[in-house]
């Protein structure tokens, strides 16, 4: 059994079946994940929190992240407020953007992103509270909380989303970024004084085995398509790997992922080195690590199992 705080994200667009995402979270629960959050690639996070809570008792369901651009936000809040219900407040709500060449695929103008996101958050944080405006009925306050978490990669998204949210989702970040989020975040959190710190989670590409060139290209066979978007290739210049953010503008695709820049957001190796690894993470101020497993059921499986040993 797993003795320390550990959650799970699962892609459920590539190739998953429902009975698949049952099986899983099952298994997570079985093995003392925390939680399992689902990506919204292809997919319905929030139906997916829904399957997952509907085969669990005690595991926390979530999204990572729900597109704000896909739903409206009284129609986000209503759905939030009724996982909660269902799975006795097992939910938390993760929010983001989603990424320039996805929305632009889906008609979807994100100009004003980071306005939108935190404009967003307090929308559904009012749904929820009931202090929307009537529609057919009067509105009433949710019977469960609903922590809110806000992705971030870029520092300045960290302050913002300090100020309104109770968890940061960060992703692809080193120990070393984590530590350097602090001052960013207490900016923030001064902007509501009274809360609670935010609960730091941080999604973790997550490749097991024994032969490290192996797992690195299998990282960059599952990676590739990131550099891609803009905000990473932003963050990772900002971290320090501007050869590899030079080489994702020329279009190098998953050739840009250098070894150096993988050893420093994945983890990769056999459970032991991951576990040392996790340790690092932990000290640097992560509360809730997010292990991202490859593509598909098989290997989201094998990370569980694993991790159970």
């Amino acid at each position: 059994m797993i003795s320390e705080r550990l959650a799970l994200t699962v892609v459920p667009g590539a190739g998953w079946r429902a009975a698949d995402v049952r099986l899983v979270a099952r298994e997570a629960e079985e093995a003392g994940f925390e939680a399992m959050f689902s990506t919204e690639v292809n997919s319905d996070s929030m139906t997916t929190a829904a399957v997952i809570g509907g085969a669990t008792k005690r595991l926390t369901v979530g999204t990572w992240v729900a597109n704000i651009y896909l739903r409206h936000p009284y129609l986000c809040a209503k759905g939030a407020e009724l996982i909660a219900d269902d799975t006795g407040g097992r939910f938390v709500l993760g929010l983001g953007t989603s990424h320039g060449p996805v929305n632009d695929a889906l008609g979807v103008d994100m100009t004003n992103a980071p306005r939108d996101l935190v404009t967003y958050a307090q929308a559904v944080r009012d749904w929820l509270a009931g202090r929307g405006p009537t529609t057919h009925l009067p509105q009433s306050p949710a019977a469960n909380t609903v922590p809110i978490h806000l992705a971030v990669l870029g520092f300045g998204a960290v302050t913002r989303a300090a100020e309104v949210a109770d968890g940061l989702m960060p992703t692809m970040w080193s120990p070393e970024r984590v530590a350097d989020s602090a001052p960013y975040i207490a900016r923030g959190r001064a902007r509501s004084p009274g809360r609670p710190p935010p609960e730091m989670t941080l999604g973790l590409p997550t490749f097991l085995g024994e032969d490290l060139d192996r797992l690195r290209a299998t990282a960059r066979e599952n990676l590739g398509l990131y550099t891609r978007f803009p905000f990473f290739r932003r963050m990772w210049r900002e971290s320090g790997f501007g050869e590899e953010a030079d080489a994702m503008d020329r279009y190098a695709g998953a050739a840009a992922l250098s070894d150096r820049l993988l050893d420093s957001f994945c983890l990769l190796g056999p459970r032991s080195r991951c576990l040392e690894r996790l340790a690092e993470y932990r000290a640097a101020g992560v509360d809730l690590p997010i292990l991202n497993p490859p593509i598909g059921p098989d290997a989201a499986l094998e990370l569980v199992r694993t991790f159970a040993e």
